[in-house]
Formats: C-alpha cells, sequence, structure tokens
C-alpha cells in the first residue's frame, strides 16, 4: 500500500483560487490607478482653473478699483461745477457783458442808458468782483460821464490793480487809442513782480504772440520779458525748477504695459520690472513728438479785424477764473485726470500736480512762459503763444528729454536671466522642482539641455523610489515562514500546506506590487516629460517676448533723436537761448 499523498488536486485548486484572487485583484488595481489618473488629471485641472481664476480676480479687483474711482471722479466734478456755479456763476453774466457792451459800442445800437443801467445792475450784485465797477467806467465813459469814470476805475483798481491796468490798456487799443493804452500797459508792468505774477499775465503772452499792442508796446513787451527773464535765469534753481516741469510733462506721455503683454517674461524673468520701466519710460517719446509737431506746424488764422483779435484776448482776461476759484477749480483738475488716467490714481496725481501749477496764484515770469508751453488751455492761451512760449526757451525741453532718456536708460538691467522656480508650473509645484537659473544670452540648445537636467534631478529620486526592489519579498516571505515553521511543529502536513500557501501569496503580492511599481514609474516619467515640455514652451515664448521687448525698447528709444531734431529746429527759438 502506497504511502505517497496525490497533491495535485489540492495544488490545481489552490492555482485556481490564486487566479482567481489575481483576477480580482488586477481588476481592482486597474480600477484604482485608473481613479488615481482620473483623480490627478481633475487636480492639474483644478490648479490650472485655481491659476487663472486668481488671475481673473487680481485683475477684476484692479478694473473695479479704477472703475470705482473713474465714476467717483465723474460724480466729483458735477458737484464741483455745481458748487463753482453756485458761489461764482454770477461772475459769468458780468464776463459776458463786458464783451457785447463793447461790441454794442462799435455797432451803436444800445443806447448809453441801457449801458448804464445794465452796467450799474451788475455793480449791484457782485460787489466784490473787479470786473463790475470796470464795466460801469466803460458806460459812463461812453456818455462823457468823467466824475463816475474816475471813481469806477478807482474801484476797480483797488479790488484788483493788476487785471483793471490790462483790462484798459486792451479796451483802449480795441478803440485805437495807442497812447493811451501804452500808459495803462507801463502802469500795469510798473505794479508787477516778475517773481509773483498773476495767471492773468498769460494774456500778456497771448498779446505779445500777435503785436496787439503797435510797435510801442510791443516794444515794451518784448524789452520787459527778456529783461525779466535773463535776470531770472541766472538762478540755477529757477532754471533746475524749469527743467523738472518740462520732465514731468515728458514722462506724463507714458503708456502703460498691458495686463497680458508679455506674459511669460513677466512669470520667468526677475529682471522684468526694469524691462517694464524702460519700455513705458521710453513710451512716452512717440506721442510726445507728435504733440509738439502739431504745435510747431500750427498756423495762426489771420484775422480780418483787429477788433475782433482784441475781443478774444479781452474775452480770455474776463473769463480767467479769480483766487478765489483756485481750490475748486484744482479739484476739479486731479478728477478730471482721474478720468483721463482711467482710474490710475497715481498717474491721476502725478498729472493733476503738473497742470496744478498752471493754477497756482503766483509765479515768476520764466514759470508762466513754461506753463504756457506746456498747459496752455489752463492758461487760457491758444497754441500760436504757445509756440513762441516754447521758443523762449528751448534748451529747458531739450535737457529735460536728455534727462529723461539717461534716467530710464541707466535703470536697464544687463544680464537677463529666467528663473525657473518650484512654483513656475502645477508640474512643478506638485513635484517639488528643485529650480534653474537660465540666462538669456545662452543658447537654446543648452539652455532646453538644462531644464532637462533639473527635471531629471527632479523626478529621477522619484521614480528611482518607485521602481519594484526584490528586497520588498524580505518581510512577507519571513513572515510566511514564521507562520510555517510553527505550524510544522505542531501538525506536519499543516505546516506543509501553510508553506505552499504563504509561497503562493508572497509570489502574488509581490507581481502585484511589481506592476503597480511598474505604472507609478511609467506615470512620472510621463509627468517629467509634462513638466520638462511645459517648461520648454514657457522658455521659448519668454525668449521670443524678450526679443519683441527689446525690439520694441529699441524703436521707443530712436525718438529721441526726432523729438531733439523737433526741439533745435523750433520756429520761434530765441538765438540766444
Amino acid at each position: 500500500m502506497s504511502t505517497s499523498i496525490d497533491l495535485g488536486p489540492i495544488k490545481r485548486h489552490m492555482d485556481d483560487v490564486g487566479q482567481q484572487i489575481l483576477r480580482h485583484v488586477d481588476n481592482q488595481i486597474d480600477a484604482v490607478q485608473g481613479n488615481i489618473g482620473t483623480v490627478r488629471h481633475d487636480l492639474h485641472l483644478t490648479r490650472d482653473e485655481l491659476v487663472d481664476l486668481r488671475r481673473e480676480f487680481q485683475a477684476f479687483v484692479e478694473q473695479s478699483t479704477r472703475t470705482a474711482a473713474m465714476q467717483q471722479s465723474q460724480t466729483k466734478i458735477v458737484d464741483l461745477k455745481a458748487q463753482l456755479d453756485r458761489e461764482f456763476g454770477h461772475y459769468s453774466q458780468v464776463r459776458r457783458t463786458s464783451i457785447g457792451l463793447l461790441q454794442s459800442f462799435d455797432v451803436g445800437n444800445v443806447s448809453n442808458a441801457v449801458a448804464t443801467t445794465l452796467a450799474e445792475e451788475l455793480m449791484l450784485q457782485t460787489p466784490r468782483y473787479w470786473l463790475a465797477p470796470a464795466l460801469v467806467a466803460l458806460a459812463a465813459w461812453s456818455h462823457d460821464r468823467q466824475d463816475i469814470a474816475e471813481k469806477s476805475v478807482q474801484e476797480a483798481f483797488a479790488r484788483d490793480r493788476h487785471k483793471t491796468s490790462l483790462f484798459f490798456a486792451l479796451v483802449l487799443r480795441r478803440q485805437g487809442r495807442l497812447p493811451a493804452s501804452v500808459r495803462w500797459l507801463r502802469h500795469y508792468f510798473a505794479s508787477l513782480d516778475p517773481t509773483a505774477l498773476t495767471r492773468e499775465f498769460a494774456v500778456i503772452l497771448e498779446a505779445a504772440s500777435c503785436d496787439a499792442f503797435g510797435v510801442e508796446g510791443q516794444e515794451l513787451l518784448s524789452e520787459k520779458l527778456a529783461t525779466w527773464s535773463k535776470e531770472l535765469r541766472d538762478s540755477n534753481e529757477i532754471v533746475e525748477e524749469q527743467i523738472n516741469r518740462w520732465h514731468d510733462e515728458i514722462s506724463g506721455h507714458q503708456q502703460s504695459l498691458g495686463p497680458d503683454e508679455y506674459g511669460a517674461l513677466r512669470a520667468v524673468c526677475p529682471q522684468w520690472r526694469d524691462l517694464s520701466h524702460g519700455l513705458e519710460a521710453a513710451s512716452a517719446l512717440p506721442p510726445l513728438r507728435e504733440k509738439y509737431a502739431k504745435v510747431r506746424d500750427f498756423e495762426a488764422p489771420l484775422s480780418t479785424r483787429l477788433e475782433d483779435l482784441l475781443d478774444d484776448i479781452l474775452d480770455a482776461l474776463v473769463t480767467e477764473f479769480d483766487a478765489e476759484e483756485l481750490p475748486l477749480r484744482r479739484e476739479v483738475v486731479y478728477h478730471e485726470a482721474v478720468i483721463e488716467e482711467q482710474g490710475d490714481l497715481d498717474r491721476a496725481r502725478q498729472k493733476a500736480d503738473l497742470l496744478g501749477e498752471a493754477l497756482a496764484e503766483t509765479n515768476d515770469v520764466v514759470t508762466l512762459q513754461t506753463m504756457g508751453a506746456i498747459s496752455p488751455d489752463l492758461l487760457g492761451i491758444g497754441t500760436q503763444t504757445q509756440k513762441i512760449a516754447i521758443g523762449a526757451a528751448p534748451s529747458d525741453f531739450r535737457t529735460a528729454v536728455g534727462r529723461y532718456c539717461a534716467a530710464y536708460r541707466s535703470k536697464a538691467p544687463g544680464e537677463i536671466t529666467f528663473e525657473f522656480g518650484p512654483k513656475h508650473s502645477n508640474f512643478a509645484t506638485t513635484h517639488g522642482f528643485v529650480g534653474a537659473t537660465l540666462k538669456a544670452s545662452a543658447g537654446q540648445a543648452e539652455s532646453e539641455q538644462r531644464l532637462q537636467e533639473t527635471w531629471g534631478k527632479t523626478m529621477d529620486p522619484k521614480i528611482e523610489a518607485a521602481k519594484f526592489a526584490d528586497s520588498y519579498y524580505y518581510k512577507p516571505g519571513t513572515i510566511a515562514a514564521v507562520i510555517a515553521l510553527i505550524l510544522l511543529l505542531i501538525n506536519p502536513w499543516a505546516g506543509f500546506l501553510a508553506l505552499l500557501g504563504g509561497v503562493a501569496v508572497v509570489w502574488f503580492l509581490g507581481e502585484q506590487k511589481r506592476k503597480a511599481c511598474q505604472q507609478e514609474v511609467v506615470a512620472l516619467e510621463k509627468q517629467r516629460q509634462e513638466g520638462y515640455d511645459f517648461s520648454v514652451q514657457l522658455l521659448r515664448t519668454a525668449q521670443a517676448e524678450l526679443a519683441d521687448a527689446r525690439l520694441d525698447f529699441e524703436d521707443l528709444d530712436a525718438t529721441e533723436s526726432a523729438v531733439l531734431e523737433l526741439i533745435d529746429g523750433w520756429p520761434t527759438a530765441n538765438k540766444e537761448d
């Protein structure tokens, strides 16, 4: 009788059970791997969406802030203008009446009685305004009431001696009484301090541009302006102030880069702030040249009647707002600047400060000429006068251009680098990218090789750690052997069966672990390649944008020569400047 035992059925049964378990586990692992891949993909999508959402939110907040600032300024302007109308609107009636009264004298269609009554009513309605008694004097003068005319002139002179003197100088010139006009003009100049001129002096600049006072008056104007300017320009401080004003005027033409421009370069270039500063600073030159080329090419229309020309100058004088209106006018200028600068408060304040100098209560004659060159509208002068004001001292303008360009060029970065940090992409963030700094001057192949090596340093340890190691069998094999040994001591058959089962299970689990490791290695290698591909694409885009930025800067910066040529050829330039 044979004592051997047929273990075939047991082995076949264990193989069947093992295969079933293997298939089941395979299915489960495949499902888990699929879910992991889906989760990883969803995670990348979520991170990308979060980055985009954050960028869009920041842009939305910035735009909302600017829009709110613009809306507040629009509302404030309405309120300020309403306040100006309430407090100073009655002055407008007096201003409108002054020119109408003079024109009525020309036509002769308004009686002296009506003119006198109207002037006297305005005198009662505006008890502190200098122009009201001046109109009473004109009405009295028109029908030879010398006593009333003299009293009214004295009252107007007491309220504002500068504007009154200039007003009667212009009125008498309008009436063709040149000697009397020049006497008033001399009286006006005698009362002036060239270091503290009020804003009505801009009317003198306007008159000088069109020879409004005849030969004698023009000689007086030219002599005074030349003498004052020469005396004041002996002060380096005053000259520096004019250069700084021109510098601010130039910087006010800077264009802002959009948030979507040079996106890759912004992301990876540590020198982006300096690069963008240079681009934005140089962008001021083309619009600056365009603006002042129009001024240079302006041809003043010839007036058919001297009266019309003088009426325009008188209108500029009498409609010029008074000192008590200045605080409200300055606020209006600021809020208008906020709207013009699309809600950028920093740029609006810079622009308003520059324009606000034209609204100062007093200025020296050199500053007034500079402000006439830069902000003619705020001084109430025309383009022809602006052209002459620029020609009074083109060297200030030229020096400012040189300093402005030298300043932004001095800030140009030397060596440009691309910094690929641990957060330059979602792949880099996920895997702890170790970082790479690339020189823009390096070749593309060298830079891409550096990126590949850096991604290798980042991912190779993970890939190596994910590989299956035979040492995996040590621990479960030892446990199975111990269990089998214990059972052998208790029951040899049970121990033998346990040993076979343990070997099968350890082998089965090992194979599953090997497959899982292989799949993880493949996934990591794929992510390494994806991360590298993204970084390379970012690098190439940044390189292209850097080339574009350099070309744009060169084109903008080259405009300096055209601006200097414009200044050097200024048609009304003072030859002694």
